[in-house]
C-alpha cells in the first residue's frame, strides 16, 4: 500500500504521541499531472554557492533598483556587479543588525542602525539625513514618489519631500490616531501604506491631502506585528507575524482587510517556545513555480519557510556535527540580479546564489550543498498506529530520483567507491528512543532503476515513526513510498 507518510502534506507537529511529524531541508511539491502515479513528491531544498565575500560581515540586505544593485555588508555600501566584483560607495551605520532599503528611480534609502541614509544613483553620492528625522528611524518604505520613515519607540512616521530622500520637511511628520500602541513595522501594498502596531494594522491611502497618507476608513485591524522585519509583501498582498494583547504567536497574510492565519500549531508552539524574537528577519522569493517566505529568528535552532504554493511549512537550517545540534539556514535577506537569487549570511560577508542542484555536466551535481557544507535532510512521519493493535512491517519501499551520485564516485572511509546513501530508523515511543540505523544505497551514477527497500522491520502497538536522513551531496527526490504491513 502506499505509505503516505513520507510523501503525503508535511505537517509538523510540536505534541509528543500525536504525530511527531518533521520536514528539515525538503520540500514538498504537487504533481499537476492528472496521470501521475503520485500526489505529492519531495525535493531537497537549494544549495549555496559564493558569489562575493566582502571584507567584513554580515551581509545586511541589498537592493535590486532596476538599473544597479547594491548590498550593505558590515559598515560598507557596495554596489556589485554581474561578474561577482564589488566597489565602495560609502559607509553607514553597523550594529550587526539587519538594514531596510527602498528605491524610487533616481535614489535609495538606507535605515538601519538608528541611522537614514540616501543615496543618489546620478551622482554616486551617499547622504546621512538622519538629523533631519523626527525619531531614531528603523524602516523605509517607498510609493507614489515619497519615502516613508518609521522610529524606534513612537507612534510617529514621516514622509519626505516629493522624489527626494534628501529632505524630510517637519510638517509631514503623521502620528497614528485609530490606535495608541507604537509603531512596530510598515509595507506598502496596492500603493497603501500598511501601519503595523503592536496589536493593530491600519491601511492608509495617498489622498493628495496635507497628510500626504489618510486612514482607509473601516479597515483597522485587531492583529499587529512583533518585528519590524517580521512583515513581508509577497503573492500580491501583506504577511506578518503578530503578538498581540492576548499572548499569541501567529502568522497572517491579508485577505483584503482581513488577517488570515497561515501559521500551524506546530509554528505558533515552537514560536512561544521562544524568548524575544523580535529581531526575527523574513525574505522572500519566487523560484521554479514556488513562492517561498523564509523566517530567520535568531538564537533558533532553524528557518521556518512557508511555501506559498503548497500551502504547506518546512524547516531549513544547518547541521552541526561537533555538538550535534541545528542552526538557522545561513540566509537572511535576498536580491533578485543578474538571472540569479542573491541571499546574505547572517553570520559572514558571503552572498551567495541560491538554486536549485542541477547537472554541470558528466554527472557532476551544483548547489547540493550549502557552499561546502553538508546538507543534512530530514523527513519524518506522522505516527502510524491501529487502534493499539499490534502492526507487523515487513516492508518499506521508497522510490527515490536514483542513479544520480557524482562522477567519480562518492567513497568510504576506506577509500573504496560507494552510493548515495539513504539512513532509515523508527521509534515506537513518539522519538524518546530510535532503533539502529539501517543504511541503503540509492544507486551509482547512470543505476536509475536502484530498487530502495528496507525489510524485517518488527512490530509495535503503540504507535511507530519512520525517519528518513539525507545528506549526501547529490540532488535528493522522494518520488514516493510504499509499505507492507499487517
Amino acid at each position: 500500500m502506499k505509505f503516505a507518510g513520507f510523501v503525503g502534506p508535511s505537517y509538523t507537529a510540536y505534541s509528543p504521541n500525536v504525530a511527531d511529524e518533521e520536514c528539515i531541508n525538503l520540500f514538498a511539491e504537487t504533481i499537476e499531472s492528472p496521470g501521475a502515479q503520485t500526489q505529492r513528491s519531495y525535493y531537497g531544498t537549494p544549495g549555496l554557492a559564493s558569489f562575493i565575500e566582502f571584507d567584513g560581515g554580515p551581509s545586511r540586505g541589498g537592493i535590486n533598483t532596476g538599473s544597479r544593485v547594491f548590498e550593505v555588508a558590515a559598515d560598507t555600501l557596495y554596489e556589485i556587479f554581474s561578474d561577482g566584483t564589488k566597489t565602495s560607495r560609502g559607509t553607514v551605520s553597523n550594529d550587526g543588525n539587519a538594514v531596510s532599503m527602498a528605491f524610487s528611480n533616481i535614489q535609495f534609502m538606507i535605515v538601519g542602525a538608528g541611522s537614514a541614509y540616501c543615496y543618489t544613483l546620478a551622482t554616486d553620492t551617499l547622504v546621512d539625513v538622519t538629523a533631519d528625522l523626527a525619531g531614531l528611524p528603523i524602516k523605509v518604505k517607498y510609493s507614489d514618489g515619497y519615502f516613508t520613515v518609521i522610529f524606534q519607540n513612537s507612534n510617529k512616521f514621516q514622509i519626505s519631500a516629493p522624489l527626494d530622500g534628501t529632505s524630510w520637511p517637519g510638517i509631514q511628520v503623521n502620528a497614528v490616531s485609530v490606535f495608541a500602541e507604537n509603531i512596530v513595522s510598515i509595507e506598502i501594498s496596492h500603493r497603501e501604506l500598511w501601519v503595523l502596531g503592536q496589536f493593530h494594522a491600519q491601511p492608509y491611502q495617498n489622498t493628495g491631502s496635507d497628510n500626504i497618507y489618510d486612514v482607509i476608513p473601516g479597515a483597522l485591524i485587531e492583529t499587529g506585528a512583533l518585528a519590524t522585519f517580521g512583515t513581508g509583501n509577497l503573492d500580491n498582498t501583506v504577511f506578518w507575524v503578530s503578538e498581540d494583547e492576548r499572548g499569541a504567536r501567529q502568522v497572517w497574510r491579508a485577505n483584503g482587510y482581513s488577517p488570515a492565519r497561515v501559521s500551524t500549531h506546530a509554528v505558533e508552539y515552537d514560536l512561544t517556545t521562544m524568548g524575544d524574537i523580535s529581531g526575527m528577519v523574513a525574505y522572500s522569493y519566487q523560484d521554479m513555480g514556488h513562492l517561498f517566505w523564509v523566517i530567520y529568528i535568531p538564537g533558533s535552532q532553524w528557518s521556518w519557510t512557508f511555501d506559498v504554493a503548497e500551502g504547506l511549512w518546512h524547516k531549513r537550517a544547518t547541521w552541526i556535527p561537533e555538538t550535534a545540534t541545528w542552526e538557522p539556514h545561513p540566509s537572511w535577506n535576498h536580491i533578485s540580479a543578474f538571472g540569479k537569487h542573491l541571499v546574505g549570511d547572517w553570520q559572514t560577508g558571503n552572498l551567495y546564489e541560491i538554486k536549485m542542484a542541477y547537472d554541470t555536466g558528466g554527472g557532476i551535481y551544483a548547489f547540493v550543498t550549502d557552499n561546502g557544507a553538508t546538507i543534512r535532510r530530514v523527513r519524518r512521519s506522522p505516527t502510524t498506529m491501529k487502534e493499539l493493535e499490534r502492526i507487523y512491517f515487513s516492508e518499506l519501499k521508497v522510490q527515490f530520483a536514483t542513479g544520480l551520485g557524482p562522477q567519480p564516485p562518492l567513497t568510504d572511509g576506506n577509500g573504496d567507491p560507494r552510493q548515495p546513501e539513504a539512513i532509515l530508523r523508527w521509534s515506537d515511543d513518539s522519538g524518546n528512543t530510535w532503533s539502529n540505523e539501517q543504511v541503503r544505497g540509492c544507486g551509482f551514477a547512470g543505476q536509475y532503476s536502484t530498487f530502495v527497500r528496507w525489510n524485517r522491520l518488527g512490530e509495535t502497538r503503540y504507535g511507530r515513526v519512520f525517519e528518513l536522513t539525507l545528506s549526501d551531496p547529490v540532488p535528493w527526490i522522494i518520488t514516493d513510498a510504499f509499505m507492507k504491513a499487517a
